[in-house]
Order: C-alpha cells, then structure tokens, then sequence
C-alpha cells in the first residue's frame, strides 16, 4: 500500500526525530531530579538535558499516568539512561513486626498494585525498584533498640523483599538510607549479605546525600552529602568485593531537618548559592566511579515540599530565590 505525499512526510518526521533524538549524546553530569506528582514543564525541561538517570515517586492516583509520562519522555530522549521508581506507601514497619511477613506485605500489598497497572512494556522502562523510604522501617543505626538489632531486622527485611521483585523482572535498588547514617560503620556488616544479594542480581544500593550549609569542604561534606565515601572506604577494608557495588543518591540537595517549608534551598539562600553547590557537588561525583548518579528532591509537589522544590518559587523565599530547573537543562548540556 503507498502512502499519501502527507502521510509519508509524517512518517519521515517521526523517524527523523527518533534518530535524532537517540543521536544526541547523554549528559556527562550525575545530576537528575526526583519527580513527584505530574510531569510538569520544569521536570520535562530538565529531561531534555538528557540525564544519566531519573527517579519517579510512584503516588496514586497519578501513578501511571503523569510519571509515566515522564519515564517514557526520559527513555526517548535519553535512551541510555536509568529510571528508579519507587512506590509511595503510608505503611511503617517497626522492630517488633517480622521483618520476613514485614517484606512480603510490603510487596504483595504496597507495590504490586501499582506496578500492575504498567503494562508489560512500560515495566521494561524501569531500571530500578525501591522499596521503603527512609523511617518507613527499622534501618543501620536506628536508635531505640539493643545494638545493631535494627540493621539485622533490615537485613532480614531486603534478603525477603530482593528476590520478590527480581522474581517479577525488576532489578532492586535496596537501603534509601538517610543522611548522616550510619552513625557506626560496623552496622554495615548486618547489610551485606543484602548488599552482596543485590549485586548479584545486578541491583543497586541508595543512599540520600544533603548538605546542611552549601559546604565546599570536603572534609565536612565526608559526614554529610559525601558521607558515602566513608561506607566504599569500609568495604575496601573488609568487603572488597563490594567497592563496585552501583550506588544511586535518590535524594540529594540542601536539607537542614526535613521541614518542607524551611530546610530546603529556597528557605537557605538564593538560586545562586545552590547552583554553585550543586557545580562542586557534581564534580565531586564525577570522581566516584560506583557513583550512577543522584536525583535532586524534588521536583512537582510545591504543596508538600515548598522549600524543596526546583520550579515553583514559594512564598517567603529568600532573596534571590528563582527556578532552577532551566539552568539544570543548561548545566546538563554542558556540565563545566
């Protein structure tokens, strides 16, 4: 059947703009955003920087539709990179749950509704599964119980939760540890039998990387947002075996105490202060092989999360204070 002089033009856009769009090189930069809510302008802007990787928090009911949205933009624009997906749940886990019928809760009631409403292609757009936040279970360093209980039941809880979701396709990206932890380094010895499951089924570990106060200095970010070198400088002398584990930094930015409307960048300092932080911290990241990249919490949730966000300006922002997610796009072109 020959088509119509339109439709044949039509169909040589569309290819045209695949080719070109697979063409153009992946951004060198380890910097990202972590989306919540819709696609908006400002996170579709920062996508067409083509980032190495792009993290969506899964909250119905805008789950599928808006971020997948997002993850499907990201994958034809950036084909090479990584998309992490985590799953919003309300549920908390405690030490006096069991950790085994904690993971398998978790799974069967938490994320497989949503994930079931992918279908079988879209799955394949998801390069990696999260699975709790932060607080949402006992984790290494928790501090109400006897000592290294905690990481033991959080061993326990992954080592149950992993071979779920690679069972269902997905590769695990396990921790989504926050800042500042562990306090002791020994509580990663609990970890690593669920460190070393991860690897060998090609899975990832996450870890939350802020600064408090747009610190340059290495040696006071090493406990903050480089605090991660301290967990890779422990595994060269004790688990060699996991210095090539991949990391991701799902959350990453300024935090001071978790207050949505006054720990975040805006209620920190100006545009400027942040986009100079955020030129060091890269940089930084560059030098960390192991390092896939971190997302920037956060983007799409002004309501929720004021200070935080990267597009929506908020009232009572500093001076100075006005969207980055343009000069990101910029940045990720061309990351000097």
């Amino acid at each position: 059947m020959k088509l119509a002089p339109v439709n044949l033009l039509v169909a040589v856009l569309v290819l045209l703009t695949g080719f070109f769009a697979q063409s153009q090189p992946i951004s060198n930069s380890k910097l990202s955003i972590h989306l919540i809510n819709g696609y908006t302008p400002g996170s579709s802007n920062v996508v067409s920087g083509r980032p190495q990787l792009l993290k969506v928090l899964a909250v119905d009911p805008n789950f599928p539709s808006g971020q997948l949205a997002a993850i499907r933009d990201f994958k034809t624009k950036a084909p090479g990179g990584k998309v992490i997906v985590r799953v919003y749940s309300p549920k908390t886990y405690w030490t006096n749950d069991d950790p085994t019928i904690s993971a398998a809760d978790f799974w069967t009631n938490h994320m497989l509704p949503a994930l079931n409403q992918l279908s079988p292609s879209d799955k394949q757009l998801i390069d990696y599964l999260e699975g709790p936040n932060e607080g949402e279970t006992p984790t290494l360093g928790y501090p109400y119980d006897p000592p290294h209980f905690a990481a033991q039941w959080f061993n326990q809880f992954w080592t149950n939760l992993t071979p779920m979701m690679v069972s269902a396709g997905y590769k695990p990206c396990i921790g989504s540890i926050a800042v500042g932890n562990p306090g002791d380094l020994s509580e990663l010895d609990y970890f690593v039998p669920a460190l070393r499951q991860v690897k060998a089924a090609g899975g990832s570990w996450s870890y939350h990387a802020y600064t408090i106060n747009y610190t340059t200095d290495v040696a006071d970010e090493y406990w903050y947002s480089l605090r991660y070198r301290q967990f890779y400088n422990y595994f060269a002398q004790n688990y060699s075996d996991l210095v090539t584990l991949p990391l991701v930094l799902t959350e990453a930015g300024v935090d001071f105490s978790g207050t949505a409307a006054t720990s975040g960048w805006q209620a920190r300092g100006s545009s400027a202060n942040y986009e100079r932080w955020l030129n060091w911290f890269d940089h930084q990241l560059q030098q960390d092989s192991y390092v896939l990249g971190c997302t920037l919490f956060q983007n799409g949730d002004p309501g929720g999360w004021a200070s935080f966000d990267l597009e929506t300006v908020m009232a009572g922002a500093q001076p100075g204070v006005v969207p980055i997610t343009g000069w990101l796009k910029n940045y990720l072109t061309n990351p000097t």
